[in-house]
C-alpha cells in the first residue's frame, strides 16, 4: 500500500481549500443575492442550470485531482484541478448565454398566447364585452393571415371583478396557460393586485382597461403599456370642463371607495381647487352595496348644483335612479367608464342629460374612417355584441397589442415586444389616439371628448372636439 508524505498530506490540505471555494462559488451562483430584485423566471431558470453544471463539473474535477495525489504530486492535483475548474467555468458560461436570446414564454413558430381577464359575472359583468371583442378582433387577425407567421390564442379568465379572484385568474394564465402577454385585464384594485406579480415575471401587459395612473406611473412598470386617458387626467379634464362650460358653482363627487375612485375623487378636488372652487362634499360607496338611497339622500343634502360620479356601470344606474327619486337635479358629469349604451339600458331615463368623457372615437360618427372600420368588424365578428364605448375598448386594446407584436417581428420575445412598444410616436392607425411611448413614458394617450346621454334614443351624443391635456 502506498505512504502518504508530508508533503502529500500538505498538497491535499491545499486541494481541500480549493475545492471548497469553488463549491462555495457554485453556490453562490445558484442561490444568487437575495436583496436583489427578482430576476425573470428564465434568467433564473438558466442560471440554476448554470449553477449545476458547474457544481458537477467541480466534483470531477475534485475526484481527478485526488486521483492525481495519489498517484503523482500535488502540483499535478492542482494544475488538472485548474483546468476541470476552467471547464466549468466554460459549461456555465454557455448556458447562463443561451438566455440572452430572450423570453419565448408562450410563443411557438405558429402561435402566440396571449390572455386577459374581466368580469364575465358579478356587478360589472357589462364590461365583459371588452374580453368578447378581444377575442373576437384576434380572430380577424388570424383570418387575415396572422401576424409574421403566427396565429393569436386569446385566452380569458371571469373574475367577477373581486381582486382576490383576479390573482388566481391570472397566475392560471401565467403559470399554467403560459402566456406571452397580457392584453386589457380589467379594473384598477384588480390590476393593483396582480401588478407586482406581473412586474416580477416580466409578463408585458398591453392596455390593461383602467385609466389608474399606477399602471403607467408611481413608478413606472417596465413591462406595462397603459393605453386609455388616465384617471388623474380625465378627472381634470372633467372637473374643468364643469366649471368653464357649465359653470358649477359647488360641487359633490359620489365615488367607489377603492383605488378607483379615490384616485378620479383626487383628480377633481385638486381641479376644482386650482379654479378656485371650494372642496366638493364627497360621498362614497362599496362595490358590495345594493341600496343606494343614503348616498343619493346625501348628495342631495349639500346642495351641490354639480354632482361627479366617479363609479361603474350599475352602481352609476343606481345613484341616478336615486337621485331622480328625491327629484335632485343637478348638473351631472361622469367617468367614461360608464360611456357606453348599457349604461343606458341599466339607468333608463334617470341618466338623460347626464354628461361623461370619451377617450375614443364618437362610435356614432360614419363619417369618421376609424368608426366605419369599427362598425364593419362588429357586423361581421359581433353582430350581437352591443355597438358602445366597451367593445370599442376591446377592440382598441387589442389594436394596440398586435401592432407591438408586429413591430417585435419575426424573432419574438417579451424584451423584443417592450423594446417594440418603445417605438410608438403619435401612433394614430389604431381606434386611440396618437398613442405615444418611450423608455420613460407608459402612458398611451392624454385626451377626451366631451358627450351626453339622450336616454330617449339611447345614445351618447359627442358635444366636444376632442380635448388634450395641458398641466
Amino acid at each position: 500500500m502506498r505512504q502518504f508524505t508530508p508533503a502529500h498530506r500538505r498538497a491535499y490540505r491545499g486541494l481541500s481549500a480549493l475545492l471548497f471555494s469553488l463549491l462555495l462559488v457554485s453556490l453562490l451562483v445558484a442561490c444568487g443575492d437575495n436583496t436583489a430584485t427578482p430576476a425573470p423566471a428564465a434568467t433564473t431558470a438558466a442560471a440554476t442550470t448554470a449553477a449545476a453544471t458547474t457544481a458537477a463539473a467541480t466534483t470531477a474535477a475534485a475526484t481527478t485531482a485526488a486521483q492525481a495525489t495519489t498517484a503523482a504530486s500535488a502540483t499535478t492535483a492542482a494544475t488538472t484541478a485548474a483546468a476541470a475548474t476552467t471547464a466549468a467555468s466554460g459549461a456555465a458560461t454557455t448556458a447562463a448565454s443561451s438566455s440572452t436570446g430572450g423570453d419565448t414564454t408562450g410563443v411557438t413558430d405558429t402561435e402566440i398566447v396571449l390572455g386577459g381577464w374581466g368580469p364575465q359575472t358579478g356587478p360589472a359583468a357589462s364590461y365583459g364585452t371588452i374580453d368578447r371583442t378581444i377575442a373576437a378582433y384576434f380572430k380577424k387577425v388570424n383570418d387575415d393571415g396572422g401576424i409574421n407567421g403566427r396565429k393569436i390564442k386569446f385566452v380569458y379568465e371571469d373574475d367577477g371583478y373581486v381582486p382576490a379572484r383576479t390573482v388566481t385568474a391570472v397566475k392560471k394564465l401565467v403559470e399554467q396557460d403560459k402566456v406571452f402577454a397580457l392584453v386589457g385585464g380589467l379594473g384598477t384594485a384588480q390590476n393593483v393586485a396582480v401588478m407586482d406579480y406581473l412586474v416580477k415575471n416580466n409578463v408585458p401587459h398591453i392596455a390593461p382597461a383602467t385609466g389608474s395612473s399606477l399602471m403607467c406611473c408611481q413608478p413606472l412598470k417596465k413591462n406595462i403599456f397603459a393605453l386609455q386617458t388616465n384617471y388623474v387626467v380625465e378627472g381634470t379634464l372633467l372637473a374643468r370642463y364643469a366649471v368653464d362650460n357649465l359653470k358649477a358653482k359647488k360641487a359633490a363627487i359620489f365615488y367607489q371607495n377603492d383605488p378607483f375612485g379615490k384616485e378620479g375623487l383626487d383628480a377633481i378636488q385638486a381641479a376644482l381647487k386650482a379654479k378656485g372652487l371650494p372642496a366638493a362634499d364627497s360621498v362614497s360607496y362599496e362595490t358590495t352595496d345594493k341600496d343606494l338611497s343614503s348616498q343619493a339622500l346625501k348628495l342631495q343634502q349639500t346642495g351641490a348644483d354639480t354632482v361627479f360620479l366617479w363609479s361603474t356601470p350599475q352602481p352609476t344606474a343606481g345613484i341616478l335612479k336615486e337621485m331622480d327619486k328625491l327629484g335632485f337635479k343637478p348638473t351631472t358629469l361622469m367617468s367614461g367608464v360608464n360611456t357606453d349604451p348599457a349604461v343606458i339600458a341599466l339607468a333608463g331615463s334617470s341618466i338623460d342629460g347626464v354628461w361623461s368623457t370619451g377617450w375614443l372615437p364618437d362610435y356614432l360618427d360614419t363619417k369618421d374612417p376609424k368608426t366605419q372600420s369599427y362598425l364593419d368588424f362588429m357586423k361581421k365578428y359581433l353582430p350581437n355584441e352591443p355597438i358602445g364605448g366597451f367593445s370599442l375598448t376591446g377592440m382598441a386594446d387589442a389594436q394596440l397589442a398586435v401592432e407591438g407584436i408586429k413591430r417585435a417581428g419575426k424573432n419574438l420575445t417579451r424584451e423584443g415586444l417592450i423594446a417594440a412598444m418603445e417605438t410608438l410616436n403619435g401612433w394614430n392607425d389604431g381606434l386611440a389616439y396618437k398613442v405615444s411611448y418611450s423608455p420613460t413614458n407608459r402612458q398611451g394617450q392624454n385626451a377626451v371628448t366631451f358627450f351626453q346621454a339622450n336616454a330617449k334614443d339611447k345614445i351618447f351624443v359627442k358635444k366636444s372636439d376632442i380635448i388634450e391635456y395641458t398641466p
